[in-house]
């Protein structure tokens, strides 16, 4: 690929010693913020639905996405990532066998699973971000991801998942709380869910995130970019019931895409090789289509 951007290209530092600290501060307290919003809400009374969901939606993913954000500005070596991937995710794992047992003390406990996840996808996220040599690659990848995840969410294996294992697809998400839910006489045994995001959309988040910050491309646009869309994409989910699910990271891919216009540097015969893949990827997934519906 062209290399004209000369040093931009190579990854740049992703944090000093000197921002250590603050950064440390900054995730100690989004992880707080989170934790105690998602508790929250299950018991705030008399907000009415449409405005609750506004709410939470917002505050879930404003929170999630700073947590990665911050997660994407460490300076980290790869074994570093590797253990903050695997406490977090053995930490999750046995935090749900609890709150399986402890029906009442969901609404709490519930907040945590979704953090630690939330924490152990996004460092996963890392961890495959180093598998990128240079940032010309993030183009092409985040378009694949466009037309793979569409696929799977409605004709693939995340579909049929949906369909056929939806506890299983739940526990590997995390969860938007319902305002109020564990308010009323049930109390936390009563705590419902409005929506969720998948484990994909968070590493991919993390890929993003920490690939932006490597390569200097504009982390906070992709931030804002990504929550605009994601917003929309989760609100448009809640406002259609009959939809099984909406893939979410077909809205991420794009909101990066969009926030990084004009910082990939390639030649015409690049562009049409890319075209060319392009295309030959999506007749595969047209084809897969076709074949799945023509089993079913």
């Amino acid at each position: 690929m062209a290399n004209d951007a000369g040093i931009q290209d190579q990854p740049s530092p992703e944090v000093t010693h000197t921002e250590s600290a603050p950064l440390g501060r900054e995730a100690l307290i989004a992880g707080l913020t989170y934790y105690g919003c998602l508790a929250a809400l299950p018991y705030m009374r008399g907000i009415p639905p449409a405005v609750g969901t506004l709410v939470a939606t917002f505050l879930f993913l404003l929170l999630s996405l700073a947590i990665v954000r911050n997660i994407a500005r460490w300076k980290l070596k790869p074994l570093h990532e590797f253990f903050l991937f695997a406490y977090p995710l053995l930490m999750w794992y046995s935090v749900t066998l609890y709150g399986a047992q402890y029906k009442a003390a969901r609404p709490f406990v519930s907040p945590l699973e979704s953090l630690l996840f939330l924490v152990a996808c996004a460092f996963f996220g890392r961890l495959i971000a180093r598998l990128v040599r240079e940032k010309n690659m993030l183009l092409p990848i985040a378009v694949v991801l466009i037309m793979v995840d569409i696929f799977t969410v409605f004709v693939g294996p995340t579909g049929k998942a949906l369909e056929k294992a939806p506890d299983l697809v739940e526990k590997l998400s995390i969860g938007l709380p319902e305002v109020g839910s564990a308010a009323g006489k049930e109390g936390g045994a009563g705590l419902a869910f409005i929506g969720a995001a998948g484990l994909g959309d968070f590493i991919f988040l993390g890929f993003f995130f920490v690939a932006c910050a490597r390569y200097g491309l504009r982390l906070d646009r992709t931030l804002w970019w990504a929550f605009a869309l994601m917003s929309v994409a989760i609100l448009g989910y809640l406002a259609l019931p009959d939809v099984p699910g909406i893939p979410l990271l077909p809205f991420i891919s794009i909101g990066f895409l969009l926030a990084n216009t004009g910082m990939f540097d390639f030649s015409g015969r690049e562009k049409l090789y890319l075209a060319v893949g392009f295309v030959f990827i999506a007749v595969l997934l047209t084809i897969g289509v076709i074949l799945m519906r023509s089993i079913e």
